[in-house]
Parts: C-alpha cells; structure tokens; sequence
C-alpha cells in the first residue's frame, strides 16, 4: 500500500488512490527477449514515468502478481512474443484477443508467461486492474546476445507507445 500525509492541519495518512504500472520481462541476456526490461530501463533513465511506475521484473514473471492488488489501475506488461509479425513489429492487446501456446515446465521465477500468471492470479481471488500486453516479435533469443538491431533501435518508440497506451487507460 502507498500512503501520503494529508495536506489538511490535522494530517491523516491516506492511501493514494490508484497507481498504473509499465511492467517490463525478458531475459536480458537472451537477445530480443530482454527487450521489455529495456523499454523500462529507457523510461525510467530518461525520466519518463509520469503517472505510472516503471517495474523491471526481468525474467521473474510470477511477481507480477504483486502488483495486481486492489490499488492496481491499469497495468501494461511488455515482452517479447512471438506473434507472427515482422521482427521489431509490436501490438498491444488484452489477454482475452489471444491464446497463449507457450509451454512450461511449471511455474518458476525463472520461467513466465504473464498471460499464466494472469491466470493464476484469477485462480487466487485477485481483482485484475485492466490489462494489457505489449509483445514486441523478436528476431533473435539467443542466450549470449544482447538486442538485435531492428528492435534495440525502436526501444525510445517501443516506451512512447508503451506510455501513450498507459496513460490512456
């Protein structure tokens, strides 16, 4: 819970009323698969958190969870996903317009798909804020390589569309 100190003389702390979440996942070190924590270490380096927070889970999907609780908003989770665009190309959607075909072992802080973590969260009683997906198709998520070149040089467009779509929720 965030609290404040009320302006008014006789200083009540409050919870402040909603926060929105950027949620960036990814492997930093498997190629275009780091590209979510990248977009939020471009917000957050550049100062562009305005009205949101910028949260890098890496690759620890299932703490995704805890940013779901009743003060939750609006969350925007960006990640690699394989789409069947052209390499650099993105969407952003809801978890409802897709179906996800990634296979786990089980979950692990080490392995996600926040579409299942979603869905685990549902499972447990959470209230889900809307949510939204921005999965940006990869061309490569080779361990050992860092971002190719068609989607490292959109990370500034990835987070200002990212941010746009935040905003406007």
């Amino acid at each position: 819970m965030h609290l404040v100190l009320d302006p008014s003389p006789r200083r009540h702390v409050r919870a402040l009323s909603v926060v929105r979440y950027l949620i960036g996942l990814g492997n930093y070190l498997a190629g275009d698969d780091g590209v979510g924590v990248h977009v939020v270490e471009h917000v957050v380096a550049n100062g562009l958190e305005r009205g949101f927070t910028a949260v890098e889970l890496a690759t620890n999907a299932l703490n995704m969870v805890s940013y779901l609780g009743p003060d939750a908003e609006a969350v925007l989770v960006v990640d690699a996903a394989y789409l069947g665009l052209e390499p650099g190309d993105y969407r952003i959607f809801a978890p409802d317009e897709v179906e996800t075909q990634k296979e786990l072992a089980g979950f692990s802080t080490h392995e996600g798909d926040p579409l299942k973590v979603l869905e685990l969260a549902r499972s447990a009683g959470y209230t889900i804020p809307p949510f939204a997906v921005m999965g940006i198709e990869p061309l490569s998520v080779e361990h050992g390589t860092g971002l190719s070149a068609c989607v490292g040089d959109r990370v500034p467009a990835y987070a200002a569309a990212a941010i746009e779509h935040l905003v406007g929720l």
